[in-house]
């Protein structure tokens, strides 16, 4: 499969990401290096569920590079997630059909690449599962009455003059609450993020 073809969009270039991509065009380093400290963290552990470790990080100094070097010609009309997540899966499979070749082991076998190449939904499903522990348990680091009052807010659906007239405390401490909830989730999930963004899922 050629390293172009990306996974099935999950949404389209946002105006913020065409002016990311005309500023790697017109070789800004600044901008390059925003990118890789957004996402490289995050390819890695992606790149884990396909190759070993070290194959990983080296994989995704790869996409980096080739995001650079090609830079002049890229043509992107998915999101930046879709295309960089893309770009690193295509590379996984390529080098698992490798070691297939030659003989070697990898993370996933044979037949578990070619079912990851032509279903590429199910890798949305690997994603949503680990990232649903990490949310569950993140949300359990949570103290008892800022858990619930954020529970009520995003499970329930509660307005926040709703919760406070329930929990009889003022709608500032309804704030305070879902304000400090979401403060501890975004940091405790940081590493995850753009592969929030990748599902479709934000912390918001």
């Amino acid at each position: 499969m050629d390293e172009s073809v990306y996974l099935k969009p999950v949404k389209s270039m946002n105006p913020s990401e065409k002016i990311i991509l005309d500023a790697l065009k017109r070789s800004d380093t600044k901008v390059y290096k925003e990118l890789f400290s957004k996402y490289s963290k995050s390819l890695f552990y992606y790149a884990c569920k396909f190759v070993s470790d070290d194959v990983a990080r080296d994989m995704v100094q790869d996409v980096f590079m080739v995001l650079w070097t090609q830079r002049n010609s890229l043509s992107i009309s998915t999101s930046l997630n879709s295309y960089l997540f893309g770009v690193t899966r295509n590379k996984c499979l390529k080098q698992i059909r490798e070691q297939s070749a030659r003989g070697n082991e990898s993370v996933l076998s044979e037949k578990e690449a070619l079912y990851y190449e032509t279903n590429s939904d199910s890798i949305h499903s690997i994603i949503e599962q680990e990232l649903s522990d990490k949310y569950q348990q993140a949300l359990q680091q949570l103290p008892p009455k800022c858990l619930e009052v954020f529970l009520m807010s995003r499970q329930q659906e509660l307005r926040n003059k709703e919760i406070a007239a329930k929990l009889d405390i003022s709608e500032k401490a309804v704030e305070k609450h879902i304000s400090k909830a979401l403060k501890h989730l975004r940091q405790a999930l940081k590493e995850y993020l753009p592969l929030l963004g990748f599902i479709g899922h934000y912390i918001a």
